[in-house]
Parts: structure tokens; C-alpha cells; sequence
């Protein structure tokens, strides 16, 4: 059983889907900090975003996940981070090439475009989709180069 900590944020439009895949997480040996949110009541996508470059900035964390409508405004905010490289993955295809070719570390999830059965495979694609390093470590080098917050 894995005991990677995998910090998780959410708007309210991204709360269930963010639940579904809690669930999953948990049954799959991983250990969750939950950002919230923790209801439907509306609130800001860019808050869980923050929270989550905060877990990166102050923990030792290898992957993130957000959640909200689109998937758009979470991976806006938080690609304005040095260390997070976020990735919105609509497909399996998507996921597996972003992590070897980008090492990307945040998958983040638009609720309103994916359902559920092929969130949960794209959350393992990502998860278990190893960076191929070599000639990629220098595009991932430029990026975290290019600075941010």
C-alpha cells in the first residue's frame, strides 16, 4: 500500500467529483489532505489552487489534484506557482503524455466535462505514469526557470 499524500482542492462545482475520487484514493492506499471544499456553496476555484501551491511550497509533495467547472481556472492559477506544473487532462491519452514528457504534478479535472468512470482513469494514469526524464528534464528545467510565486 502506497503512503503518498496526495492533497486535494476543489470548488463547489468540482465537489462531487472531488468526493468520488476521494473515495477512491483512500481505497487505493493513498492518504488525502482534503482543501475543500466542503459543500456546493459557491466559492472561488482560485482559493484551492493557492491552498494547494502552499502543501507543495511547505510540505514534501509529489502530486496535487484540482477540481473545478472546467478545469481552467485552477490550472491558470496554479502554473502561476515556480514548483507546480498543472496539467488540465480530459482523456487517459492526455494524462500519461503530460507526465512523461512534462512531469507534471497537479492533474486537475473539469467536473462539468469529465464524468466520473473516466476521472478514475485518468487519476491512475497520472499517478502511475513515470516521467521519462532525459531530454524532457530539460523542457521541465525551462519551465520551473521561467520563475513564478
Amino acid at each position: 500500500m502506497s503512503k503518498t499524500v496526495i492533497p486535494i482542492g476543489a470548488d463547489h462545482r468540482g465537489y462531487a467529483l472531488k468526493g468520488q475520487l476521494v473515495s477512491w484514493l483512500a481505497q487505493n492506499g493513498y492518504v488525502l489532505k482534503d482543501l475543500g471544499a466542503h459543500s456546493t456553496e459557491r466559492c472561488d476555484a482560485l482559493d484551492y489552487a493557492r491552498k494547494l501551491a502552499a502543501e507543495f511550497e511547505s510540505n514534501s509533495i509529489e502530486f496535487g489534484i484540482l477540481i473545478c467547472g472546467s478545469g481552467h481556472a485552477m490550472t491558470m492559477t496554479a502554473n502561476r506557482y515556480q514548483n507546480l506544473r498543472a496539467a488540465l487532462c480530459g482523456s487517459v491519452a492526455m494524462a500519461k503524455t503530460t507526465r512523461e514528457h512534462n512531469d507534471a504534478n497537479v492533474l486537475v479535472l473539469g467536473a462539468d466535462f469529465t464524468p466520473q468512470g473516466e476521472a478514475l482513469k485518468i487519476l491512475h494514469a497520472f499517478l502511475d505514469t513515470k516521467f521519462l526524464g532525459g531530454k524532457y528534464a530539460e523542457r521541465r528545467d525551462a519551465l520551473t526557470a521561467l520563475g513564478g510565486l
